[in-house]
């Protein structure tokens, strides 16, 4: 069956294959609610869209587009992790469009200036889901397509503004396959520290050794915090262990702790039955191994830290070099989009997630809105609570639940589950609200053979059959 992917960064214009595409962008508007004029012309900026050229008849039967709503990274990362998006749109004979989210991976509306703090005001959620509403209604209009229906797809945020395109565009878009969306955390959620909570549950859950990993990674952390107690002696004690680069004191003891806590993170977001980039296969068993092993429990920190960073057995280890704290304390990115990510966290997202050792196996290091505002007023010079409170208006808030053609799908091997919405309403939708041994979007990810994930696909797929055809539950 034929169908054509366009990824839009704003467009990847390909025939269905594991690797082929071509990239091309596609002028849009700065500003979608305003008009902003640069020597007398409206601002323009070149996003990744779809090319117009070589257009093909889709599969007559189904008049259908399926659209990825790319979160905060490149277009690339999105559709090399989304293989199951493309099966749907091959079995329903669907147009894919893969889209690039503004000031992420090549979509930069201002150029180098892109991230000027002036510049930076322009990069929100409304003017994201408006590049793509505004990005559907060119695609509908250019392959003659003005009556088919759109799905959306995403993962983490970007699942969120799958969702978010179902709220705010009914007339556009059809319905949503929102995957590990944290739907609740921009909103009032109260539970900040769950994130940390349910990185515990996951390596608790390793076979065998899971109780004892978390035990051991407890006792660890408590080590190293009664070593501190003891002031400079303590401190020359800790920077022993660890071989650390520069001594550790009372400034930099913090940062330590945030770089080892990464790790776990980062393994957990990465757990999936086979290798992905530089994470190996279920990431979270073979971290845990590590721990398990290790001779003394505070040695198992310093192997997985050594192992993780790259660190070579008889170099030292530098926690400022390796990681750097940003506005969200779930994880930091490189370059450009580490910048664009820290800004949007200051400026209207809300993943103020700590950890305390009460509710999981890691140190007490809070992250309160006392502590973003001042990172945030650090970095970019400017409050952070005017645009926090508008998601509880403009998407719902914690009512996101009672709209309509949308499939929530979480793992329960995913950091953020508990973070997202489950619909219970039909069978079907409670089981891929809580897929068993399923990471972060392994759900949308390309299947593999054993990766247990075969009984949720099938319900995937059947669902948004019915958003196609209008028997979705409650449609």
């Amino acid at each position: 069956m034929f169908f054509k992917t366009i990824a839009f960064l704003l467009a990847i214009n390909v025939q269905y294959s594991t690797e082929s595409y071509s990239v091309k962008h596609f002028p849009q508007k700065v500003d979608h609610f305003g008009v902003q004029i640069t020597n007398g012309i409206e601002s323009l900026y070149r996003q990744r869209p779809p090319s117009k050229e070589d257009i093909e008849l889709l599969d007559p039967r189904n008049h259908t587009i399926f659209f990825y709503t790319g979160g905060h990274g490149s277009i690339e990362e999105f559709y090399n992790s989304s293989g199951f998006v493309l099966d749907l749109a091959e079995y329903y004979g669907a147009l894919v469009v893969f889209a690039e989210h503004r000031f992420y991976g090549e979509s930069f509306p201002f150029g180098d200036s892109s991230f000027d703090q002036s510049n930076l005001f322009y990069l929100t959620v409304d003017q994201a889901v408006a590049d793509y509403a505004n990005l559907i209604f060119e695609v509908k209009f250019d392959q003659v397509m003005l009556d088919a229906k759109v799905i959306t797809f995403g993962v983490g945020y970007a699942g969120n503004l799958a969702a978010y395109m179902r709220f705010k565009y009914q007339p556009l878009v059809s319905g949503a396959l929102a995957s590990g969306a944290p739907l609740q955390m921009p909103t009032n959620f109260t539970s900040r520290t769950l994130f940390w909570e349910q990185v515990t549950n996951v390596y608790e859950q390793v076979p065998q050794i899971g109780p004892e990993v978390k035990l051991r990674i407890r006792r660890a952390f408590k080590e190293i915090y009664e070593l501190h107690l003891y002031g400079p002696q303590g401190y020359t004690s800790i920077t022993k262990k660890f071989h650390l680069c520069n001594p550790l004191n009372e400034d930099n003891y913090d940062q330590l702790l945030y770089s080892i806590r990464n790790v776990f993170a980062q393994m957990a977001l990465h757990n999936y039955p086979y290798d992905v980039d530089e994470y190996p296969k279920m990431s979270v068993y073979y971290t845990a191994a590590i721990v398990h092993y290790a001779p003394t429990d505070v040695q198992g920190l310093v192997d997985l830290v050594y192992w993780y960073y790259g660190i070579e057995e008889h170099d030292c280890f530098d926690p400022n070099e390796v990681f750097q704290l940003c506005a969200d304390p779930t994880g930091c990115l490189n370059g450009t989009d580490g910048v664009a990510w820290a800004f949007q966290n200051c400026w209207e997202l809300n993943t103020v997630i700590g950890s305390d050792e009460a509710s999981g196996m890691f140190p007490n290091l809070p992250w309160t809105d006392e502590d973003r505002t001042a990172y945030c007023d650090k970095t970019f010079n400017l409050p952070t609570s005017q645009r926090h409170q508008w998601f509880g208006v403009s998407y719902w808030g914690s009512h996101t639940s009672s709209a309509s053609n949308i499939i929530y799908t979480n793992g329960l091997l995913d950091p953020f589950y508990g973070t997202g919405l489950i619909d219970t309403s039909t069978p079907d939708l409670a089981k891929v609200g809580s897929m068993e041994n399923a990471g972060h979007g392994l759900d949308l990810r390309a299947p593999v053979e054993g990766d247990g994930m075969e009984e949720y696909r099938e319900i995937e797929l059947e669902l948004i059959g019915q958003i196609i055809d209008g028997t979705f539950p409650a449609s």
